[in-house]
């Protein structure tokens, strides 16, 4: 069984933050979804992406979503 975590989960278009909000969720991936409401995959270089931050460790993932 897995920990639900922190994460902070950022909407961003290009380099610029559009959204910011707060999820708790047990991976990275599932806060993204839980936020954007879309199936995310690892970022490349997408126009809109999603940056999330485990608060506890700082980690950074990024993500995209159609």
């Amino acid at each position: 069984m897995q920990t639900v975590k922190i994460y902070r989960v950022e909407q961003i278009a290009g380099q610029v933050v559009v959204a910011r909000q707060v999820a708790e969720a047990e991976t990275p991936w599932e806060a993204a979804t839980k936020i954007t409401g879309k199936v995310v995959r690892g970022r490349r270089d997408e126009r809109f992406w999603v940056r999330v931050t485990d608060q506890a460790t700082l980690t950074t993932f990024k993500y995209a979503y159609n």
